[in-house]
């Protein structure tokens, strides 16, 4: 092991053409965010891997390869695809070496890392965030790694218990107007067009692969609240379900709010998370598709997520992964960072609605 890299999905277009290097932020975050620790306890160089627009970027060289210029569309079909010998052979090029630090690494590069055998520790942001903080996910191709993080694992119960706190704090603010006297509702929640967990078979999921399960869905409650997302209110999916249902109706209210109205007892959505943080409040959570990934307390292999806390930044955390793979030590680390509510949120500056539970 002779370096280590953080990086991300490096191949991804944003859907606005303007937007050439949607990932760079996440992968700057991260790299930042871990890079104190990871040098109080290694003496190796720590570089993060951006799309740099070059000829010897990875991405582009990747594309060009496979006759393809780098476009939001090419990066949908690329998601999930199994790498060929060659693009196996630019990875290797590009990784071999090193210990791979991500955010939320695309298919295609967690396949390639997995068949070079180069060590990576991917992260990603668990469905639940409406703890005290954003807890994450990590998966790896580190033998041992979940036992090594077990002073860093959340449970089930530990979530449930935060939820019965969050709830508490919620049933204090007043009813949502547009909920009173309203029964067997259900919540809709919208998402972005460009999210990645909509990707399937080399193309997002649209509006009418789930024509059929809309009409259920509003056939089957009195009334259908649309909780759109924020960044696209316009989503067609939103779009259909007001134009063709009239039993349809657009809430601005707060999520988690809305989740302990009385009168909603289901939570749909095509793929959104909003649907996994249902079930902890009582709530009937339904994807229209299957969620594409897994999150437990036990592994961090196979593609499956481990859930742990937020202290991704702590001297401690690296070197439990460092001891895995054999990487000496410059110093124990003794340093310890007190944890305070909310610190990760207010570092990516993204609370998800769950600024609720702070407000006086």
């Amino acid at each position: 092991m002779n370096r280590i890299i953080v990086t991300g999905d490096i191949f991804r277009v944003g859907a606005n053409v303007k937007d050439i290097n949607p990932q760079r932020v996440n992968i700057e975050w991260l790299f930042q965010l871990i890079r104190p620790s990871l040098q109080m306890i290694v003496g190796l160089p720590i570089q993060p891997l951006h799309y740099t627009g070059g000829q010897n970027c990875l991405a582009t060289k990747v594309y060009r390869a496979h006759g393809l210029d780098r476009s939001f569309a090419t990066w949908v079909s690329f998601y999930q695809r199994i790498p060929t010998a060659r693009d196996l052979a630019m990875l290797e090029a590009e990784f071999c070496g090193a210990l791979v630090i991500g955010f939320e690494l695309p298919e295609f590069t967690r396949q390639a890392m997995d068949t070079l055998d180069i060590p990576y520790v991917d992260f990603t942001i668990h469905p639940v965030r409406f703890m005290d903080d954003l807890i994450f996910g990590v998966r790896s191709n580190i033998v041992g790694l979940a036992e090594a993080l077990q002073e860093w694992v959340v449970s089930e119960d530990t979530i449930r218990i935060q939820a019965g706190l969050a709830r508490a704090t919620l049933v204090r603010l007043p009813p949502v107007q547009q909920c009173i006297g309203v029964e067997n509702a259900a919540l809709f929640c919208g998402q972005t067009t460009d999210d990645k967990v909509l990707i399937r078979n080399g193309r997002l999921m649209l509006a009418e692969d789930f024509l059929s399960q809309i009409n259920e869905m509003c056939s089957r409650h009195e009334r259908v609240f649309i909780k759109p997302h924020p960044y696209s209110p316009n989503n067609p999916v939103i779009l259909t379900l007001t134009r063709l249902f009239p039993n349809t109706e657009v809430v601005d209210a707060n999520f988690y709010h809305l989740l302990v109205q009385e009168g909603i007892t289901h939570v749909y959505s095509i793929t959104s998370s909003t649907s996994v943080e249902a079930a902890y409040f009582d709530k009937h959570g339904r994807h229209f598709a299957s969620y594409p990934y897994v999150f437990t307390d036990f592994t961090a292999s196979g593609g499956a997520y481990l859930t742990i806390d937020s202290e991704i930044y702590s001297p401690k955390f690296w070197a439990q992964i460092i001891s895995l793979l054999n990487i000496p030590c410059s110093r124990l680390p003794l340093t310890a960072v007190n944890k305070v509510p909310s610190r990760i949120r207010r570092s990516l500056r993204s609370f998800w609605g769950a600024d609720i539970f702070e407000r006086s």
